[in-house]
């Protein structure tokens, strides 16, 4: 029995030997962990446009942006609890819908609450003009009467890639008159 026991000591000690001994080289990293990424601009702003369909007016060839059908409850919601607005937005560097054009703002929002008019957000700022191009993704729970609202940026691709930071949201006009229409301008202080 002594004799199997030592028998057994002795190779977990040749293994154990053998493991320590075997070194594995580190391989080279690849090329492209190897490269320095540009940094993009650490402040970035623009300005979203929307215009919501209403059928009222039948503003079919004139709209970006559409509300989805309330949810099916059968208690008072006054806050309009679930409902989504999905967007396609013009961007701009200016406030104005005629000042130049720098891309489009994709995604959708969600009113998410029983009691206020939050939203949560999500959508990506496709820039396509200017100096810098490329998407930033931004998303985050907003209240509708809080003057400046803030977002986070979460990543971007392009000139933006890698950035990560805070979207100040304003809302610069609104009209009420259907079709409803507003314009939001956008600061983003970005970290790469």
């Amino acid at each position: 029995m002594a004799s199997r026991c030592t028998c057994s000591l002795v190779v977990m000690l040749v293994v154990a030997l053998g493991c320590a001994t075997i070194s594995v080289a580190p391989t080279s990293a690849s090329p492209s962990c190897e490269r320095e990424l540009p940094c993009g601009p650490s402040k970035f702003t623009f300005y979203l446009h929307n215009t919501v369909y209403n059928p009222a007016v039948d503003n079919k060839n004139s709209f970006n942006s559409i509300y989805s059908l309330p949810p099916n409850i059968s208690f008072p919601n006054p806050f309009a609890f679930g409902v989504r607005n999905t967007f396609e937005d013009p961007i701009t560097e200016g406030p104005s819908n005629s000042s130049n054009s720098l891309g489009k703002a994709q995604g959708f929002y969600v009113l998410d609450s029983f009691t206020e008019f939050t939203l949560f957000h999500l959508f990506t700022a496709n820039i396509t003009e200017g100096e810098h191009k490329g998407i930033i993704n931004i998303f985050g729970q907003v209240r509708e009467v809080d003057p400046v609202r803030y977002l986070t940026v979460v990543g971007g691709t392009g000139a933006f890639l890698g950035a990560r930071g805070l979207a100040s949201c304003t809302l610069i006009d609104i009209d009420h008159t259907p079709p409803a229409k507003w314009t939001l301008s956008f600061d983003l202080d970005l970290y790469y």
